[in-house]
């Protein structure tokens, strides 16, 4: 059986982006194999491709935080996961495109009965990087105010969600065709193109 995974031969635009077809082994000890159904899509996976992120991979290398799907085989020694089970493996930045991925027990999560594989490919990078901010560094509590710099992207409307959760007052700039996507968690919107987010914030805390 054949695997298929994207490759960064070099680094550049989206003219850069290879597939590339290779035999699927057996997975070694301590490893399983996955069929993947879902992929994590970052920022960071395009700026490590352009070779702009910080310690950027050499290339070739194939890009990829997550990968949500099957476990097909299981290896020797692995003890915390079956065959049939559904996984979420989390990687240090490579490897989660491609068809089948192999990873180890302590790269892995179970995915809850009833949590489709796309919500759980944004859980593992966009909403754990989220709650991290808002619970270990900035140590939010109920009613406090949160300025959301980029609140379009992923990790920006994890936040959001997050925020609106414990009542938080949010602040969240994007250009402006973006906005609705703030106003819906009931963020305040800002055009970072046109408006000073510190002129506006400052008129709505008293």
């Amino acid at each position: 059986m054949l695997n298929k995974r994207v490759v960064i031969n070099r680094y550049g635009g989206p003219e850069v982006i290879e597939i590339l077809e290779e035999p699927l082994r057996k997975p070694g000890a301590g490893e399983v194999l996955i069929k993947v159904e879902s992929a994590g899509v970052a920022i960071a996976d395009i700026m490590r491709r352009e070779g702009l992120y910080p310690s950027s991979p050499t290339p070739p290398f194939t890009p990829g935080y997550d990968a949500v799907g099957i476990i097909e085989e299981v290896g020797h020694d692995v003890k915390l996961f079956s065959k049939g089970e559904k996984a979420a493996a989390f990687f240090n930045g490579t490897g989660g495109y491609a068809a089948y991925v192999y990873a180890t027990e302590d790269q892995l999560f179970r995915v809850p009965e009833g949590i489709d594989s796309p919500k759980a490919a944004a859980v593992i990078l966009n909403y754990v990087t989220a709650y991290q901010m808002l619970h270990r560094l900035a140590k939010v509590k109920e009613g406090e105010s949160l300025l959301i710099q980029g609140a379009s992207g992923g990790v920006g409307t994890a936040l959001l969600e997050l925020g609106s959760l414990y009542k938080l007052k949010m602040y969240g700039t994007a250009s402006r065709p973006k906005h609705n996507t703030l106003t819906k968690y009931g963020s305040n919107a800002i055009d970072y193109k046109n408006e000073d987010f510190v002129e506006v914030i400052n008129k709505n805390i008293p």
